[in-house]
């Protein structure tokens, strides 16, 4: 029996649709049962013909009735269901998410993974934005498929700041425009033969490159980290591994910097494994007290370096864009992979960091960034001095975070929970570890890039308070 309510707002035909959907699913209505003529069915309702018909229609477009010459509509075949009027598919959804725990009002977030909005170069954004869908429109790129290695135009400056800044040495056409670092992983772990399925990685390490590799059925083997990097010494001399994954310029996360002499170990055990290095240089450009270190890559002859980037350091997160530099023996072989791709990259954004960097607004937003995070960190530095023989900052003037250790025993998780409840976030280093035995627990990662200078004194005077019974 079909009920109407004509104070829904949802259209009669669909009411009727519905309660006919619904008996068949049920097995009220069974398969092969003529149903009423449109006509019968809108005098008995009371609606016109042509709604009846649409009700039919839709019915019949999903394969729940089947037209008849000379007959009308018959009841397909469906398998019988109970269909719920409780929502099952958002009651299912509830059931698989994650619990979230409610937790104290943050008000500082000390993570790397953010910036200050303030820091976002919005003048010079907008402007290159305008300029740049004047030139798209122009050349009628802004309707078209993208090549799957990303625009030329952005290729060729980015190739140009990248030799100027980083001392890389590549040609445009060994450049890939990605969504970021992970789907640059993610691709790379497509192109390493099958018979070499094992990454070497750094220990500690970044935790999310990892989770790349691990969901590609990548077998990760740990590598440990010393005060002068990775130790190259520690890897097998005769492998079955595919490639290296490394943060030579600034590890992530100790902050050391690998030294000249490992780098060419380094280079040295590549060429001798026929293997590969993952150089992740993902925010190589803030160094605060020194000019840059020249990339891994620059020193690289016998073409064993896979150079990383990113712009979400610089710019922000959200504009999801980063890039990876193949030698011409992987090329090859991503020609061949993604041969039927296209990029995934908006075309507008990479013409829009392609515009800043040819006019140099880029070189100065990383200036500014420079001076901005330098401040940050001397701050904190000053706001802690008193406490140095109980807390120590660990950084070299580089990146957007340091780690804080603690000189007494002390508990990750406690700490953080005390924070918390002082309205600070701060991080555990333990994610770092894939041994996580081996991390100190009283260790911790803080991030200054989403904290204000002015804030920065009060925080630390919570963060203070929160510890007290450490420091």
């Amino acid at each position: 029996m079909i009920i109407l309510d004509r104070k829904n707002n949802e259209p009669l035909y669909m009411q009727i649709y519905a309660q006919i959907k619904e008996e068949i699913l049920n097995g009220i209505i069974k398969e092969g049962q003529v149903l009423t003529g449109s006509r019968g069915l809108a005098g008995i309702l009371g609606v016109s013909r042509n709604t009846v018909n649409s009700a039919y229609g839709q019915l019949a477009a999903e394969g729940y009735i089947i037209p008849q010459k000379g007959i009308g509509y018959t009841a397909a075949k469906v398998p019988e269901l109970t269909v719920s009027r409780e929502r099952p598919v958002q009651a299912r959804l509830k059931q698989a998410m994650p619990v979230e725990r409610k937790q104290p009002d943050i008000l500082y977030d000390l993570t790397n993974s953010s910036q200050t909005s303030d820091l976002f170069p919005k003048r010079f954004w907008k402007r290159c934005t305008l300029e740049c869908l004047d030139m798209l429109e122009n050349e009628a790129r802004i309707s078209s498929c993208q090549d799957k290695q990303g625009e030329l135009y952005l290729r060729k400056n980015l190739l140009s700041y990248l030799q100027r800044i980083r001392g890389v040495s590549c040609d445009e056409d060994q450049i890939i425009i990605t969504c970021g670092i992970q789907q640059s992983l993610d691709y790379l772990c497509r192109l390493f033969p099958p018979g070499r399925q094992t990454i070497l990685m750094e220990e500690p390490g970044f935790h999310k490159a990892a989770a790349v590799f691990s969901n590609n059925n990548i077998n990760v083997q740990k590598v440990p980290v010393d005060e002068h990097g990775i130790v190259v010494s520690k890897l097998p001399r005769v492998s079955d591994a595919c490639a290296v994954y490394s943060t030579p310029s600034h590890q992530f996360p100790t902050g050391v910097t690998l030294t000249a002499g490992r780098r060419y170990e380094l280079l040295e055990w590549a060429q001798k494994n026929d293997a590969f290095i993952m150089e992740d240089d993902f925010d190589s450009e803030f160094r605060y007290y020194s000019k840059p270190i020249p990339a891994l890559q620059s020193i690289d002859r016998d073409d064993r370096v896979i150079y990383l980037g990113t712009f979400s350091k610089a710019l922000s997160p959200s504009v999801r864009m980063g890039y990876m530099i193949l030698p011409p023996k992987l090329l090859k072989a991503y020609f061949h992979r993604f041969e039927n791709y296209n990029s995934t990259v908006p075309l507008l954004n990479q013409y829009v960091i392609a515009r800043l960097i040819e006019t140099g607004q880029y070189d100065r937003h990383v200036r500014r960034l420079n001076h901005v995070f330098r401040r940050r960190l001397e701050r904190f530095s000053e706001e802690l001095a008193d406490v140095k023989g109980r807390i120590e900052i660990s950084g070299n003037g580089t990146g957007q975070y340091f780690l804080l250790k603690f000189a007494g025993q002390a508990d990750q998780n406690e700490l953080i929970r005390k924070a918390l409840e002082r309205g600070v976030k701060v991080y555990p280093t333990m994610q770092f570890w894939q041994e996580k035995a081996a991390c100190r627990p009283n260790t911790l990662f803080l991030g200054f890039a989403k904290i204000s200078l002015e804030d920065i004194p009060d925080c630390v005077e919570r963060l203070r308070a929160a510890w007290k019974e450490w420091i």
